[in-house]
């Protein structure tokens, strides 16, 4: 006797007849209509559906007479019970039917059920999945077929042969959008190129068709409507795409028309001073020119302007149109040979290209990044004027300096050349490979002979340019405006001006005698005396120790007219406020002050001091003090 012990085998649950449900043992069976690959296995074409889908199984090995089988369809049994017959035997074909009424939109479980009569034991076979899809592919709508921008206003035989002699379109993502799904193309009634959704168009969430050559030139050149279909894999069609209307002009268009003539002056380069105002070309005469015809040109191949319509009465002239190109077209080329040419429309459809004119472009700056405008600066040292941008009347007689903010596109030997007012210092400054490194702001001398032979302004316009070796075309800084001023033209010249002069007695003192009424202060015209000019005058008191009399000061102000500056102009200081010194000292200075707009500086004068004696013989004091 085996005494070694045993492991007992684990029954699978689907063999156990002692748990109440009915084991699944048998093999699943097939549905022959339905799609059997990876993609889509147990897809039911829509076809198949307008009746009973036929299910295959085999006899089972156990299988006797009066043995029977019914269709389960969701975990339902459906349909007749039917019997195995005497003849039937193991691995014979059976067949049973899904009802129409079952075949629902979803996803379905089917199987079949077996039972032994005797036994009253059902069991079942293992799943098979069903998938119903009636639902049409792109709800609720399908875009536009996407075109290449060459078909806008027509595709011609000259831009299909750009294309590679082929029409390539796209077609986007749409609901529903799946592998298998059939792609067909509509130009009008006529069947276009046709594709088949794979697993690269699900990646990229589009499908790519191409119209051949000769299936556009089978079109015709009228206008169509391109549209598509979408079919899905189990049949169901869907709506007719948003459509694209697409003209076909693949007719040779004469392409020898006389080519555009460019302004001469500007030899064989345009740079890039030269197109800042633009460029002129001239169309010449072509052959059946009309009136209102439209003109197209192109700068450079890809890019077209905006058509002019050539006017009535210049279609017999040698030049029936003059064009001026701007900047901003002329720099879509920045550098290189640009291609010239013009095509010409009548009627929205085009009747003729030029051949073209060759042209070199360098519109290129030796920097790409602003220049920042110059900073000026005065040089005094005894009277500093800390005021950017100002020279004044001590820094005119010395060398300015200017300022250059770095740039980080300078390069070694750039020429920086300074434009002041009307003069021109050509390579003012070049840079150096020190400069470079350092990448600091450049301070750089401007000769005082340069400021001389402009002269003064209150706006001298101060810029410089940038130029480099093999490069036509210059940088230009932003124009600084300077304000330059100088002694000579300063209220009183050079010399500055005089104070004042009081009226004395003969004993050299400010006296009631010549001053009844207070002391009259004479301003007489002076050099560079202008209208409009204020003159302010200060009086001011000292007791005999030379102590400041307060309450005796005293300020008046003038701005000149027309007159004062041919006779002058008399201040007068009140009786008063000679009274207030009674006996000591005066002084008196004016202050004239330009007017608004003027490039005058404010000058003060020379101060004059006179002794005040306002006593008569019998006064001890004087009553106001």
């Amino acid at each position: 006797m085996n005494t070694t012990q045993q492991k007992p085998l684990i029954i699978p649950h689907y063999k156990t007849r002692r748990s109440g449900k009915e084991a699944i043992i048998h093999e699943k069976p097939d549905v022959p209509v339905a799609f059997h690959d990876d993609d889509t296995p147990g897809l039911l074409p829509v076809a198949a559906l307008e009746g009973p889908v036929v299910v295959t199984l085999k006899v089972w090995p156990a299988a006797r007479p009066t043995f029977t089988y019914q269709l389960v369809w969701n975990n339902e049994p459906e349909g007749p019970i039917k019997t195995i017959s005497d003849t039937d035997k193991p691995g014979d074909p059976l067949t049973l039917e899904i009802p129409v009424r079952l075949l629902s939109e979803g996803i379905h479980t089917l199987q079949y059920r077996t039972v032994n009569p005797f036994s009253e034991v059902a069991n079942r076979s293992f799943p098979y999945t069903v998938v119903i899809d009636e639902t049409a592919p792109g709800s609720p709508e399908l875009s536009q077929i996407q075109f290449p921008p060459e078909v806008q206003n027509g595709l011609t035989a000259a831009e299909l042969a750009q294309l590679g002699g082929k029409l390539e379109a796209h077609i986007a993502g749409y609901t529903g959008m799946a592998k298998h799904d059939h792609i067909q193309t509509l130009w009008g009634d006529t069947e276009g190129p046709n594709a088949d959704v794979d697993e690269d168009d699900m990646g990229l969430n589009q499908v790519t068709v191409i119209f051949t050559k000769d299936f556009l030139e089978s079109l015709g050149e009228d206008e169509k409507l391109v549209t598509y279909r979408v079919r899905d894999r189990a049949g169901n069609l869907s709506i007719e795409s948003n459509p694209v209307s697409v003209t076909l002009r693949l007719q040779e268009i004469p392409s020898d028309l006389p080519p555009p003539v460019i302004d001469p002056v500007l030899g064989e380069l345009i740079d890039h001073a030269e197109a800042q105002i633009g460029v002129q070309v001239d169309i010449p005469h072509y052959e059946g020119a009309s009136a209102l015809d439209q003109i197209r040109l192109f700068w450079g191949e890809s890019n077209p302007m905006l058509p002019v319509s050539l006017p009535p009465g210049n279609e017999d002239e040698d030049i029936v149109v003059s064009l001026r190109i701007p900047f901003d077209t002329l720099n879509l080329v920045p550098f290189g040979e640009v291609n010239v040419s013009y095509e010409v429309s009548r009627q929205n459809e085009v009747v003729g290209r030029s051949a073209a004119s060759i042209i070199d472009v360098d519109l290129r700056l030796p920097v790409t990044t602003p220049l920042t405008a110059l900073t000026i600066q005065g040089t005094s040292v005894e009277n500093p004027n800390t005021t950017d941008n100002f020279i004044d009347e001590d820094d005119y007689e010395l060398n300015a300096r200017g300022i250059v903010v770095w740039n980080s596109d300078f390069q070694v030997s750039d020429d920086l050349n300074l434009y002041w007012g009307d003069q021109h210092k050509p390579q003012w400054y070049q840079i150096k490979a020190t400069d470079v490194s350092a990448e600091r702001n450049l301070i750089i001398p401007i000769d005082n002979q340069i400021l001389k032979l402009q002269g003064t302004g209150a706006e001298i316009p101060v810029y410089f340019t940038l130029t480099r070796t093999g490069n036509p075309n210059s940088a230009k800084a932003p124009t600084q405006q300077i304000v330059v001023r100088s002694k000579e033209e300063l209220p009183g010249g050079p010399d500055g001006l005089a104070g004042p002069p009081f009226k004395l007695n003969s004993g050299g003192y400010i006296a009631p005698v010549l001053n009844p009424n207070g002391a009259d202060l004479i301003i007489t015209p002076y050099l560079n005396i202008a209208k409009d000019q204020k003159v302010t005058l200060t009086f001011k008191g000292f007791d005999d120790d030379n102590n400041p009399i307060e309450v005796s000061n005293y300020t008046a102000a003038r701005e000149l007219d027309e007159f004062d500056i041919i006779d002058g102009y008399t201040f007068t200081v009140p009786y008063r406020n000679l009274r207030m010194i009674c006996t000591g000292f005066a002084e008196a200075s004016i202050k004239v002050e330009p007017p608004p707009g003027s490039n005058q500086s404010a000058v003060t004068s020379t101060v004059t001091r006179a002794p005040v004696h306002m006593l008569d013989s019998a006064e001890l004091t004087c009553t106001f003090r």
